[in-house]
């Protein structure tokens, strides 16, 4: 089946983290348990400040007509006024699994990301607050 699916973000689970999320299947049927999974994982970004951010997930699996597919999974998350946040993950396997580990992958990865910036921007706040 070649499609491409989108979610409407008001019809998936209302994540803690309060960004709305957009979940595309390309290649594959529209999986809730995925669309759940994604919703969990936005918990993570409830203790970053980012008022107004959306978040756009895309599950691609490749090469769905052999027994092993390749399940690619592309996240970008917008924040206004901040640079844009993205990641990818690939895992080759023929089950589920491999999207569910390619979401935790990419997750990890984009939180590592806002980590780093959030941290970034603290130090020049202090070093601003030091020179006051």
């Amino acid at each position: 089946m070649n499609t491409s699916r989108m979610t409407n973000p008001a019809s998936s689970s209302v994540n803690d983290s309060g960004i709305p999320v957009k979940v595309q299947f390309r290649h594959m049927d529209e999986s809730k348990r995925v669309i759940w999974l994604v919703n969990q994982m936005m918990h993570k970004f409830t203790k970053f400040p980012i008022a107004g951010a959306s978040a756009h997930v895309t599950v691609d699996e490749t090469h769905h007509k052999e027994k092993t597919g390749i399940f690619q999974v592309k996240m970008k998350l917008t924040v206004p006024g901040e640079k844009l946040y993205t990641a990818q993950s690939s895992e080759k396997t023929g089950m589920h699994d491999g999207v569910y580990s390619a979401l935790a992958d990419v997750f990890d990865s984009v939180e590592r990301q806002l980590v780093r910036h959030h941290e970034k921007r603290s130090r020049r706040y202090r070093a601003r607050e030091k020179a006051a």
